[in-house]
This record gives structure tokens, C-alpha cells and sequence, in this order.
């Protein structure tokens, strides 16, 4: 949920069992998660992704559109999700103000829901454990909301499996956060049981980690990849590169839609910079911007969404492919032509619509 630690859980995490970044972003900026950022974590041979996803309202329909369905794929690797949640009400003014038990009901709830309806074709429960933050301020959370879990495990049993207990961690500490670390290692070793995990994969997903560093592109074609990729299958063999890029999307590695013939080689970078600017963007209803008019109802025109994105690129003609790729992801879509170039973009509604 917005605001509720877990950028800084990842953080943490990462600091004992992945590459350090910089802490200070999460734990003193105070800047928030832009849609959905992939991160991981590495212990004992089993590397685990970080899906850290924003929990402000905006980024609610960009999250169903990322977020694969679960069991649609024979790639996909296993998942277990972690709802983070904040008891202290920062919003109230007060400190120290907790928050009503109703509003962690009514928020779990609403996840809950919202992974039900990604797992319609899948077979197994989904695994869900639960981590109350803010450990410092308020003791042992857990305690009083299990009663509100024990429930919510009831109304959701066959579709969604609710781990007990929950968790109770400062996410800015380390000795808080190491037993979350490690119960996650340990449910992921006994869900990669007879799995067989593709090593190609990580592999060529080192190698367009560092073309992607050595080039600064963020997209590639289909043939680019294809080249990339030789090394590991022979020239006519499409449904092993087709399963290659599958498999590295289904792990958050890369954005590849099928149909659309680019390859996105850093999720984190379409996240925060493309769809992060774009939600974020001015809310008044007018903005004048070149002699156009953006409306608040959420249409913006085509031609300044290319420029604004290229702006962001910097390669000519990348603007319209991001449109494109938005479209193939049901992010938005084109206006009937009586309506000029406009592009209808449905995170651009505000709340009052």
C-alpha cells in the first residue's frame, strides 16, 4: 500500500542478499515507487525477483496491465506474493495515530481480489504472506489484525493460501527483516521443486543487461535481439527465441509483447520513466501545451506523446513505438479519427471522474 515500506523492505533485502543501491532514496527522500520496479535478491543458488509495485491509486489499472496471469504461460516460473502494510496513519497529522482495523481489512481485501482475478487458469493456491511495518512505532500489529486475516483466509481458501503468521519489522533493519528474507528463500526452494529453470535464460539476460549499459538503449528490435541471442540458437529455430523472450518477460527481465516485434530491455525504465512521467502528469483541466489542449478526461494528443517520449529516449521514432506498445498492453487507445490524433489514456482520469 502507498507509503507503506516496502520500497525500503526491498532495500534492506537487497542490501544483505543482492547488489547495494543507495538506502537513502527509500529511507530519507522519501521518493515514491513510479508503477511496478523489478529488483532481486540471491541466496544459496535461487535468485528471487522483487516485484515492488506502487501503491498509489493511479498505478492501480497500469498494474493489471504488467502483471501477468497467472498459469498463462508454460515459461512462468512460480510466484508468492507479500502484502505490506502500514498500521500508523502518517496522513492523520498525529503521531503515532494508528489506523482504523477496518482499513486493513478493506485494503487486503482489495489485493486479494485483484490476484484472484490474475489466477483464473491456474491450479495451485497462491501463496501470500503478510508484513506489518513500522515495528518501531507500533508493537506486534499482527496480534490484533490475525482475527481480520484468519477471516480473509476463510473467504479466499482454494484460491489464495494466506501464510500464518504474519510478520511484525522495522523495514529499515536488518535483523527485522532477515527472517522475511529467509522465509521467502525457503518457500521459493519448496515451490522450484521440479521446475526446471531455463539457464539460457539468465544468461542472455546478462547480455542485454550489459548491451543495454554499453549502448544506453532501452528498445531493441526483433532482429537486434535475434543477433543477441545467436549464440544460443541456430538461425531458423523461432520457437526457441520466441521462448527465450517469453520466459525473460514472464520474469519482469525485459517487456516483450507478441505481435509487437521491439524488445523493452529494462522494465524498471518503462515503469519510472515513461508510464511514471505520464501518470504524473499536470491534472489541471486545460493545460495548454503548444497551441493543444490536454483534458483532464483523459485524452492527450498523439503527436506530443510521441515528442514527449522521444524527449525521454532521445531516438527518433521511439515515441511512436511506445505508443504502439502501450496500445498492444491495453494502456491506452487511439480516438476515432472525427476527434483529430487524440489518444485516450484511461490513468489520465482523476478521481472525480
Amino acid at each position: 500500500m502507498f507509503g507503506a515500506g516496502k520500497t525500503t523492505l526491498v532495500c534492506t533485502m537487497r542490501s544483505m542478499y543482492g547488489r547495494k543501491r543507495d538506502r537513502l532514496r527509500a529511507l530519507f527522500t522519501g521518493e515514491r515507487t513510479k508503477g511496478i520496479e523489478v529488483q532481486s535478491i540471491k541466496k544459496d543458488g535461487i535468485r528471487v525477483s522483487l516485484w515492488d509495485m506502487a501503491g498509489q491509486s493511479e498505478f492501480h489499472a497500469f498494474h493489471d496491465c504488467m502483471f501477468p496471469d497467472i498459469g498463462s504461460s508454460a515459461y512462468q516460473l512460480p510466484s508468492m506474493f507479500m502484502f505490506v502494510w502500514s498500521p500508523i496513519d502518517s496522513k492523520s497529522g498525529k503521531k503515532g495515530a494508528v489506523k482504523n482495523e477496518k482499513n486493513f481489512e478493506t485494503s487486503f481485501r482489495y489485493w486479494l481480489r485483484f490476484l484472484a482475478s490474475k489466477c483464473r487458469q491456474s491450479n495451485i493456491a497462491l501463496r501470500v504472506m503478510v508484513v506489518f511495518t513500522r515495528a518501531d512505532q507500533m508493537v506486534s500489529a499482527s496480534s490484533s489484525l490475525s482475527p481480520f486475516i484468519d477471516s480473509l483466509r476463510s473467504d479466499f481458501r482454494g484460491v489464495i493460501d494466506i501464510f500464518n503468521p504474519p510478520f511484525d519489522v522495522d523495514a529499515r533493519k536488518k535483523n527485522f527483516v532477515k527472517p522475511v528474507a529467509d522465509h521467502i528463500f525457503v518457500i521459493a526452494k519448496d515451490m522450484l521443486q521440479g521446475i526446471q529453470v531455463y539457464n539460457i535464460c539468465t544468461r542472455v539476460n546478462k547480455i542485454l543487461a550489459k548491451h543495454s549499459k554499453k549502448t544506453n538503449e532501452q528498445i531493441i528490435t526483433w532482429e537486434k535481439f535475434r543477433k543477441i541471442c545467436s549464440p544460443f540458437h541456430s538461425p531458423n529455430d523461432n520457437a526457441k527465441l520466441e521462448a527465450i523472450a517469453l520466459c525473460l518477460n514472464e520474469s519482469g527481465h525485459i517487456i516483450y509483447i507478441n505481435g509487437i516485434k521491439h524488445i523493452v530491455l529494462n522494465p524498471n525504465w518503462f515503469c519510472n520513466e515513461i508510464m511514471g512521467s505520464l501518470i504524473h502528469f499536470p491534472n489541471s483541466k486545460a493545460s495548454k501545451l503548444k497551441g493543444t489542449i490536454v483534458f483532464e478526461k483523459g485524452y492527450i494528443p498523439k503527436s506530443f506523446l510521441e515528442e514527449k517520449f522521444e524527449s525521454i529516449t532521445k531516438f527518433k521514432g521511439e515515441g511512436s513505438l511506445l505508443i504502439q506498445l502501450m496500445e498492444a498492453m491495453h494502456l491506452c487507445c487511439k480516438v476515432p479519427d472525427n476527434h483529430g490524433d487524440l489518444i485516450f489514456i484511461p490513468a489520465l482520469l482523476s478521481k472525480d471522474m
